[in-house]
């Protein structure tokens, strides 16, 4: 089974970073439900799956919005 692999933005990115309290690994996951590999390969414009970018902009929308 092979996944789909995507990057994001650089914006994008910066976006969400903006709106993260924290950078650890508890940080990422209690915040966006990412792991820290997930959020380094974005930070440096490697791809990820798919499935974990739209995990990632879910959690976003839910994070701005409350």
């Amino acid at each position: 089974m092979r996944f789909e692999m995507v990057t994001i933005a650089r914006d994008e990115f910066e976006a969400m970073k903006a709106w993260l309290p924290c950078a650890t690994r508890e940080g990422l996951f209690e915040t966006y439900r990412i792991s820290q590999n997930s959020w380094y390969k974005l930070r440096d414009g490697q791809p990820v799956k798919r499935q974990t970018i739209e995990r990632l902009r879910e959690r976003y929308l839910e994070v701005i919005e409350a």
